[in-house]
């Protein structure tokens, strides 16, 4: 549970509600029950809505963004409410809180929501829910179509039925770790420009969080998913080495990755799970660290830390002087101290 604490402590650390987290994208704040319906209702799904203590009166707000397979934001009601009717909308809500808690109703049985506990809950099968009082949450979506089409690209097989998640992911070990990519992107929606290297970062992002995942959190197909006894032959890994290092500077897409090995993209996925321990993409970012890294160490008069983690996509300079650190044992600024 500890590696689960400290992912809301990065999450969340910005201020105690998080009302300010992804201020950029603020939807709307009110204290009216039929404005703050109607705005969720347009962000996630119809429903019906209700403040379980007619003493209490709402304050509720949302920021939010919505991108091309994912969707994003913080939220709270600022009462203790009750939600019933969720129509569905064909995503998939993830529903974490960083204080508070939530009871998350699917069907027969609930998730009962609190910081370290998230919900994994299709529309399909949610049909209410309850918020304390004090609850506020992050909230992902992700398009069930965009799911359906990683795994489909990580098995080389269509789906032969609708994947089911296990409906509550503990933030321990790998499941901690898929948080840690929303805190990414969190950071990247709250200090980006709009700029071409930033939407392309944010899309890997994307991507990034629906492989993790779908090879994380139980589910149907996590079976289907793990590294196969067959031997993937290595050139194939080294085929898309050799391309992610020709074109590290630009957008790469799993779908490219998986066209310039010439394998499936489960056999890809377990040929870099075996020969380099981790997934293409999460070699891809290994790499554009790595650039950056040679980069500081013969850098010329005059560049900076800025210029140069921007020149390879990295724009949340606090978050990734942090990572920077994690990895080499040194701050960027003290490599391109060294240099000097």
């Amino acid at each position: 549970m500890a590696g689960g604490i400290d992912i809301i402590a990065a999450l969340g650390s910005r201020e105690p509600n998080g009302r300010f987290l992804m201020g950029n994208h603020r939807i709307f704040e009110s204290d009216d029950l039929d404005q703050t319906r109607d705005h969720i209702a347009r962000t996630y799904c119809p429903h019906h809505l209700s403040i379980s203590n007619r003493s209490e009166r709402l304050s509720a707000w949302l920021n939010h963004k919505r991108l091309s397979q994912v969707g994003v934001g913080t939220m709270t009601y600022g009462a203790e409410v009750a939600i019933s009717g969720v129509e569905d909308q064909d995503f998939l809500l993830l529903m974490l809180p960083f204080r508070g808690a939530a009871d998350i109703g699917l069907g027969k049985q609930s998730v009962q929501c609190s910081p370290g506990k998230a919900a994994v809950a299709s529309t399909v099968e949610l049909d209410r829910m309850r918020w304390s009082q004090d609850c506020s949450q992050f909230v992902v979506q992700i398009s069930v179509p965009a799911i359906e089409r990683h795994l489909m690209l990580m098995t080389g097989r269509a789906t032969r039925e609708p994947i089911r998640f296990a409906p509550e992911m503990e933030l321990v070990a790998d499941r901690a770790s898929w948080w840690s990519y929303v805190s990414l992107l969190l950071d990247e929606l709250s200090g980006t420009d709009g700029g071409q290297r930033a939407r392309a970062s944010i899309a890997q992002l994307e991507a990034l969080l629906i492989v993790k995942l779908l090879e994380a959190q139980p589910s149907n197909y996590l079976e289907e998913l793990q590294p196969q006894s067959c031997r993937i032959a290595p050139q194939h890994v080294r085929r898309v080495e050799r391309f992610i290092a020709d074109n590290v500077d630009r957008s790469i897409t799993l779908e490219e990755l998986v066209e310039v090995s010439g394998v499936s993209a489960r056999a890809l996925f377990d040929g870099f799970r075996r020969f380099r321990g981790q997934s293409p993409m999460a070699y891809l970012r290994s790499i554009r660290f790595d650039r950056v890294r040679k980069d500081l160490q013969r850098a010329e008069p005059g560049e900076t830390v800025t210029s140069i983690a921007c020149r390879w996509g990295f724009y949340q300079f606090g978050r990734f002087a942090g990572q920077y650190r994690q990895i080499y044992g040194e701050l960027p600024s003290e490599t391109l101290r060294m240099n000097g």
